[in-house]
């Protein structure tokens, strides 16, 4: 109490215009500096921007309610995945996260040749397993390894590998797993996917991610799919949890894979949205329809454009995470969010 006591006999001995003047002129000042503060705004993510699909919600909250008090029984979630991608569910394995299934994969000894670039984590994950990471940076993948490992589309390019050259690749080291990490599998074009691959090849692996297209990252939920004997124990330890098995199950269903189809043709159309922004200046993106861009300039490196948007208080990804000096990766998180990057780079 003395404190607001003090606070308002400063007044006592004032005039009440004066006063009423004074209250006004603190109010307007709160005001400017409220509407001079630049909220940050984080584009260094690559998946989806929103939340998951309502059903997608409903369905694990259904799961938890009912199944908390038991184990959970991941089979019609495997048999859902085997149905989507036109394989037997021997040929599906459920993991918490593609990255731990990833994990589980590689390789503890030998070289992993990685064509570049990739997952950003995955050099160091390999090297911690104990094998060689060898980058292979956009050329030709071949000779002796222990394993493969490519994304597709890649991360942070958005590039896809083509379904020829990834059963070339196979054929061409048959006696070597190869991995395709497929966790931004949804943004690829209609049937351009390797998962159409996985029973056809006996050494190749597909993993794909429920985290970007279907934006279920907090469920920590993958799936790998390929040959039983090189997916049948990659299954952790009593399964995944009921609410991730029922969000998949939705997922991989008909007005799941419609939901993911609809934030492609989103993520398409703010590819665009950034092109004609883009348009008469030093600055530019691929098309695409990754939830993200890969973003460059004629006159600054990655480095510079990152700064000038820092600046702005717009935060991408550098592009020399995965070795690239020239570029940045910028999320594209929905209409106003490109309008801002857009700003931000021509600041």
């Amino acid at each position: 109490m003395p404190r607001f006591r003090d606070y308002y006999k400063q007044f006592e001995e004032m005039d009440p215009a004066e006063v009423s003047r004074e209250l006004r002129e603190r109010r307007d000042e709160e005001k400017r500096r409220a509407l001079s503060r630049v909220e940050p705004l984080d584009l260094t993510g690559s998946g989806w921007f929103e939340p998951p699909h309502p059903d997608a919600v409903n369905a694990a909250t259904f799961a938890l309610r009912r199944a908390l008090h038991a184990p959970s029984d991941t089979a019609a979630a495997r048999a859902a995945v085997a149905d989507r991608f036109g394989l037997a569910p021997e040929q599906v394995a459920l993991g918490h996260g593609a990255g731990e299934l990833l994990r589980a994969l590689l390789p503890r000894a030998g070289d992993v040749l990685l064509a570049w670039p990739g997952w950003q984590p995955l050099p160091d994950l390999v090297a911690a397993l104990g094998a060689r990471p060898v980058p292979v940076h956009g050329g030709l993948v071949e000779g002796d390894a222990a394993m493969v490992v490519l994304t597709s589309p890649a991360d942070a390019t958005g590039t896809p590998t083509p379904r020829d050259a990834i059963r070339a690749l196979c054929t061409r080291m048959p006696g070597t797993t190869v991995v395709v990490d497929e966790a931004l599998g949804e943004f690829a074009d209609p049937g351009a996917d390797a998962a159409g691959l996985a029973g056809e090849l006996e050494n190749l692996v597909v993993v794909r991610s429920f985290s970007k297209g279907h934006a279920m990252a907090g469920l920590r939920v993958g799936a790998a799919l390929g040959p039983p004997e090189l997916v049948g124990a990659l299954a952790p330890s009593g399964g995944i949890s009921a609410p991730a098995a029922a969000a998949v199950a939705w997922a991989v269903s008909e007005r799941g894979t419609a939901a993911a189809e609809r934030r492609r043709a989103v993520a398409r159309a703010l590819h665009e949205q950034l092109a004609e922004g883009l348009a008469g200046t030093p600055f530019a993106a691929a098309p695409s329809a990754m939830p993200f861009a890969w973003v460059s300039s004629s006159e600054e490196d990655g480095r510079a454009i990152a700064a000038r948007l820092a600046a702005g208080q717009v935060f991408v990804a550098p592009g020399s995470l995965w070795g690239d000096e020239r570029h940045v990766r910028a999320q594209l998180r929905g209409p106003a969010g490109v309008e801002r990057l857009v700003s931000a780079l021509a600041a």
